[in-house]
């Protein structure tokens, strides 16, 4: 099994920052963005948040859900946050732990798309699950066509795409999914040229599941 976090029991969330992106505990002051983040309709599109996501969804994400996912080692997800303004861009996780493996989970809003923030996100967050929580592999899951995440875990080295039809679960029905790899020692930057679309869309969020 992986590590846990040192203090997750008591939902004490470890502060990763590259001094430009920080990823720290969801506040409730994150709820006003956060409902912004998961209203947005192309982040509707290609995630899990529920259709028609209000404030009350977020905070009862941000009061309820994470806090206990994290004390029972479910889930660990962060929010990722301006360095230097502290505002929220969006959030990203470990989701589906499982053995020495689990799933990247990530959404950011509108305002955070095309800044490089989710690559920095995700970075932390993979150094933080490989060399301190002991993760052997982890998994980047993305809906079908959703070539903008997929493009942004080429970058961060996941390899080996494999397309299943109907693997993913959405609002109740089943939807086709890629899900791609990488391993604690591969290297984290592309194997192979990128194989998708030159421009996979600029509406598109860089996001997994959430």
């Amino acid at each position: 099994m992986p590590v846990r976090p040192e203090g997750a029991e008591n939902y004490e969330v470890p502060v990763l920052t590259d001094g430009t992106v920080t990823l720290r505990r969801l506040e409730s002051r994150d709820v006003p963005q956060l409902a912004r983040n998961c209203a947005d309709p192309v982040s509707a599109r290609f995630t899990t948040v529920p259709l028609g996501y209000t404030e009350d969804d977020a905070r009862w994400y941000v009061e309820e859900f994470v806090p206990d996912a994290w004390r029972s080692g479910r889930e660990y997800n962060w929010a990722a946050v301006d360095a230097a303004t502290d505002r929220l861009l969006g959030t990203v996780g470990l989701n589906a732990l499982r053995g020495t493996t689990a799933d990247v989970g990530l959404n950011f809003g509108p305002h955070a798309r095309g800044t490089g923030a989710a690559e920095a996100a995700c970075r932390l967050l993979l150094e933080h699950a490989f060399d301190r929580l002991g993760l052997t592999y982890a998994y980047w899951m993305v809906k079908v066509p959703n070539w903008a995440s997929r493009k942004l875990a080429w970058r961060l080295g996941f390899h080996s795409p494999v397309r299943i039809d109907g693997f993913m679960e959405q609002r109740g029905a089943s939807v086709d999914a890629w899900i791609l790899t990488l391993g604690a020692g591969d290297p984290p930057f592309p194997r192979s040229p990128w194989d998708g679309p030159s421009s996979p869309g600029a509406d598109a969020p860089r996001t997994a599941l959430s």
